[in-house]
């Protein structure tokens, strides 16, 4: 999220390592605690799993982004 500025900081020294950790881990859980299931779902897969779901969900939206008719397995 720090690409949208939500977890910014401008001065890097203000905090001890430590007190940035528990700021981060903090923020990683609001974030995490307001997904759907179904993400939490996928980010609980093992990374292989994870990794075939995501290429066979990105064939699909490419295949929606082009008309085509999505292939039955």
């Amino acid at each position: 999220m720090a690409r949208i500025h939500w977890v910014a900081a401008e001065r890097w020294p203000v905090w001890r390592n430590a007190e940035w950790r528990d700021e981060l881990r903090a923020a990683r859980d609001l974030t995490y605690a307001k997904l759907p299931k179904y993400v939490k779902d996928a980010l609980a897969l093992p990374k292989t799993a994870r990794e075939k779901l995501v290429r066979e969900r990105r064939k699909l939206l490419a295949e929606r982004a082009n008309g085509d008719k999505p292939r039955a397995k």
